[in-house]
């Protein structure tokens, strides 16, 4: 299998970790031998949701504001 970032070499890795207050977690996921990059089965079920990619988010202007202020002014018409 090759990577969707890099097309390097991939391997399936079990992940263990969290053993803390709010318990242990693992899971099963493939991670790229060249890059790192991580695919786990919850990031492709969330990539597979309609309209749940960054383009069908909207930012609300207090948000923007936040996130840039110098960029608020323009995203909100210049009060």
């Amino acid at each position: 299998m090759k990577c969707e970032r890099c097309n390097g070499l991939v391997m399936a890795v079990s992940f263990v970790g969290g053993d803390d207050a709010r318990g242990a977690w693992d899971y099963d996921g493939l991670k790229c031998l060249n890059c790192g990059h991580i695919t786990d089965p919850l990031l492709m079920k969330n990539r597979k949701l309609p309209g749940q990619g960054v383009a069908g988010h909207q930012l609300t202007p207090g948000l923007v504001a936040k996130l840039n202020p110098r960029a608020s002014n323009a995203a909100l018409g210049s009060r």
